[in-house]
């Protein structure tokens, strides 16, 4: 685990060390940091499914810092650090803590193009550790822009580490491209393709005969996960989005084939009393192979289900915001097992910046 994490934000910190090294000592730096603690009830603290868990109230708390500074005329680099936790009055084992660092340099030309290096890792533990994984990767991007157009491609290597069950783990390259288009001073349309080709440590799920089910000796899992987006985004007075998803993910382990279709719709304006209302639908129906072998790849996150959250927010004084936020989640299409999920929850948050 530690050499993927090493591995997967190493090349960021690189290409970051790389550009403060030139003229660096001459740019100010800016920084931005965030606090929000708040209490909240969680009608289905463990994320079971069917019946789900008995209800509990929480503490939740959650904090990042952000460092940015230019390099040159044309180039930045820019780093952040969050880490969050959610604490059961009852249902301790349910306890989860998170933590996440991102680190990113880019630099632009005069004709157009521009280029940039990240690195990101995530960390995710429970009391129980019955959902906790790793995410890392490192990526390098080239984009232009010209005009109305903007196009962008890259490439790097995401790794996944489940670690109560080594054998879900994976790792292996990745590729993107993209466009997106202005079709007026407020609104873009964008689209974009990526694919992952996935590495197992485990051996592929073969069926015999239609009725046996096997372990291939001296094989290993292999997948290929393909996403295709679509969308268009509105920001002026309001801030409109809507967004189409395909995603397949082809195996050589029987039972973890799916195709997914997501629809997401999101949108934030200001109401009276100077509160701003921000609201998010998403929609899944997903077809997997085999119901019954699904791997945690693809359901690790309350993100990959059904959705529906709104949030109510005020800013109080300089620094200071006060939310109150509902989240409802439910299963996704396509998958026979009932889920549900809701939340509750009152939150104060503290902003602060400033440039050195």
């Amino acid at each position: 685990m530690i050499r993927a994490i090493a591995h997967g934000a190493g090349i960021g910190v690189w290409v970051v060390g790389l550009c403060l090294s030139v003229e660096a000592g001459a740019q100010e730096a800016r920084w931005e940091a965030a606090v929000r603690a708040g209490s909240e009830y969680d009608s289905n603290p463990s994320r079971e499914e069917g019946a789900g868990s008995a209800g509990d109230g929480l503490t939740r708390y959650y904090g990042e810092l952000e460092l940015e500074s230019d390099v040159g005329e044309r180039g930045q680099v820019r780093g952040q650090v969050q880490h969050g936790g959610k604490v059961f009055w009852g249902a301790r084992e349910a306890d989860a803590f998170l933590s996440a660092a991102q680190v990113a340099g880019a630099r632009w030309f005069e004709s157009g193009l521009a280029v940039s290096a990240s690195g990101d890792v995530k960390d995710r533990s429970e009391r129980v550790s019955v959902r906790d994984y790793v995410r890392a990767g490192a990526s390098g991007q080239v984009m232009w822009s010209g005009g109305p157009l903007r196009m962008w491609g890259g490439g790097g290597w995401r790794y996944f580490g489940f670690k109560p069950q080594p054998e879900v783990s994976s790792q292996g390259p990745m590729v993107q491209a993209g466009a997106a288009f202005r079709l007026r001073s407020d609104m873009w349309a964008r689209a974009a393709w990526s694919r992952s080709w996935r590495g197992f440590e485990g051996e592929p799920l073969r069926l015999r005969g239609n009725q046996t089910l096997d372990w291939e000796e001296g094989a290993r899992r292999a997948d290929v996960f393909d996403v295709v987006q679509a969308g268009v985004s509105y920001r002026r007075w309001l801030v409109a989005e809507l967004g189409y998803a395909y995603q397949r993910n082809q195996s050589n382990s029987y039972g973890q084939g799916l195709r997914r279709h997501q629809v997401e719709a999101s949108l934030t304006l200001p109401g009276p009393w100077e509160i701003f209302v921000s609201g998010r639908v998403e929609v899944q129906r997903t077809r997997y192979e085999d119901p019954v072998l699904i791997d945690e790849t693809f359901v690790i996150d309350d993100e990959n289900r059904n959705a529906f959250v709104v949030a109510v927010a005020r800013q109080v004084a300089e620094n200071w915001e006060v939310e109150l936020r509902y989240d409802l989640y439910a299963q996704e299409f396509g998958v026979g097992e009932a889920y549900g999920r809701q939340v509750l929850g009152l939150s104060v948050a503290y902003r602060a910046g400033g440039q050195d």
